[in-house]
């Protein structure tokens, strides 16, 4: 299968979002909130996040339905509002894509779809049958809102990405699916799967760009996108997490600023990731220094003499200094803070 990907945005080097519940929390909203029903009953600060990601230089924004499946939207109540939820979450952020004083260009609105938070069988209850049944309620729903593509995110378990893939290819065909995988402090994911497997078991199941989120921070999602590279083709996605939670005075706090994050952008473009953007504790401003320390790379390039990166891949997604138009530009379960 041709990666759609590749047709749409050919060698450019895109800039993605950040985590949305970072910013929900920054606001005041309870970790206790289901994050994902604030799309029906507060749209407005997720617009204003999306808005804010935007004015960062991000190019793909993910939607608030991180968590907006069945299986985890029934601990709220709320498992009877799964299309409801992400078909709002799709509407929103397709409203602030559509906001033209905060865009240089196209902003494409990824669905968000994150893990069912629970063993499939054998290792637990939940059926493949019943995971793939929820993951196509929730894609019908984006498919609904209007999502370009589909982002299947923070995957312990491949075989839930298997599920997943399915039933995107089932209930949306017309959109094109990435997945990123979430590796522990060994390397691989919790399942045991190695990067190298999770990218060839992914690209077998028909998903059209792979890569790695959340973790422990960019330098382990480098070294887990360096095993991939040797044995996929597909383009590669780094969405980090902004290194390690730690509470402080009842609020999470991670330990990796705007610049240390976008310090790991050089190396990231070198390896050949195309998508680059941040999970967990990524912040607007964390997506607005990695969008300048990619300006910084692509003149450091060029002066290099390499063709690695040109002028017109990434100018052509990421406004400079001089465009008036910008300011400038989720998620592990397992640190418990959803996409935050």
């Amino acid at each position: 299968m041709t990666s759609r990907f590749k047709h749409i945005f050919e060698d450019q080097i895109i800039l993605c979002d950040g985590g949305m519940g970072t910013s929900l929390h920054g606001r005041g909203i309870s970790l206790d909130r289901c994050y994902d029903e604030l799309n029906l009953s507060a749209p407005a600060p997720i617009q204003a996040i999306h808005e804010e990601y935007l004015l960062a230089g991000a190019q793909i924004i993910e939607t608030n339905t991180f968590g907006a499946n069945s299986i985890r939207l029934f601990r709220h109540g709320l498992q009877h509002r799964v299309v409801e939820i992400n078909r709002a979450g799709a509407e929103i952020a397709r409203k602030a894509a559509l906001t033209k004083d905060k865009q240089p260009a196209r902003v494409w609105v990824a669905g968000a779809i994150g893990p069912l938070g629970v063993l499939l069988a054998p290792k637990g209850t939940v059926t493949t049958q019943e995971a793939f049944a929820a993951f196509s309620e929730q894609i019908r729903g984006l498919a609904a809102g209007g999502v370009d593509m589909l982002i299947i995110e923070t995957v312990t378990a491949i075989d839930e990405a298997e599920q997943a893939l399915a039933a995107a290819h089932h209930i949306a065909p017309d959109l094109p699916v990435m997945v990123l995988v979430t590796v522990g402090q060994g390397g691989n994911c919790l399942d045991g799967a190695t990067p190298e497997m999770a990218a060839k078991r992914c690209a077998e199941w028909g998903a059209e760009a792979i890569g790695c989120n959340c973790s422990d921070g960019p330098a382990m999602v480098l070294q887990a996108l360096e095993r991939m590279a040797v044995v996929t083709d597909l383009p590669l996605a780094a969405m980090p997490n902004a290194g390690l939670p730690r509470v402080v005075n009842g609020r999470p706090v991670f330990d990796c600023s705007p610049q240390q994050m976008a310090s790991f952008a050089r190396s990231f473009v070198d390896l050949g990731v195309q998508f680059l953007g941040g999970c967990c504790g990524a912040t607007p401003e964390h997506i607005r220094e990695i969008g300048l320390a990619l300006r910084v790379t692509d003149t450091q390039t060029l002066n290099a003499g390499s063709d690695r990166v040109t002028t017109d891949r990434i100018g052509d997604v990421l406004p400079s200094a001089s465009n008036n138009t910008l300011a400038g530009t989720g998620t592990g379960e397992g640190t418990r803070f959803g996409d935050i």
